[in-house]
């Protein structure tokens, strides 16, 4: 899908924060090339970092977009949040190598939307099996206990 299109669903999406970023979004303006590479030559400054990573943004809106429906309890702009992460988490490492590539942030940030959703998704596993196996109130006796242990090794099999 395109850009466009992503933040025309994002505005409709009737979510005021979502709103708010998509204005915020729609004001920052694009780095010239010119921009680029004095950002890219002092990217040890904080605000060449983060004209950088505003440079990112469309990229990460996208990479959060295709990935929504992955994620059980974040929204997409928590999604974003952890793109952005990604994004100066690639800039921080790349000040301490010397090595940066356009490539190796974009690497950063599908990375850092990816373990986000992962560690939802296991928490929801957690959840769920925690509240299934696990009964309200005492155990009456020591078959209670075993039936627990049972359930919890039935959920372990089918996770792996």
């Amino acid at each position: 899908m395109k850009y466009k299109h992503i933040i025309q669903e994002m505005k409709e999406s009737g979510d005021p924060t979502m709103m708010a970023f998509v204005k915020d979004v729609e004001k920052m303006k694009r780095l010239s090339n010119k921009e680029k590479v004095y950002c890219l030559r002092t990217r040890f400054l904080p605000e060449s970092v983060q004209k950088l990573v505003e440079y990112f943004i469309p990229y990460i809106i996208f990479v959060a977009y295709c990935n929504k429906d992955k994620a059980k309890n974040l929204r997409m702009l928590d999604l974003i949040n952890e793109g952005i992460l990604g994004a100066y988490a690639g800039f921080e490492r790349s000040t301490k190598d010397g090595m940066l590539t356009k490539y190796r942030v974009q690497h950063y940030i599908r990375n850092r939307i990816r373990k986000a959703i992962n560690i939802d998704y296991c928490q929801s596993i957690a959840e769920y099996s925690f509240e299934i196996c696990v009964p309200e109130g005492q155990m009456n006796n020591a078959d209670d206990i075993i039936s627990i242990c049972s359930e919890i090794q039935n959920i372990k099999e089918y996770l792996q």
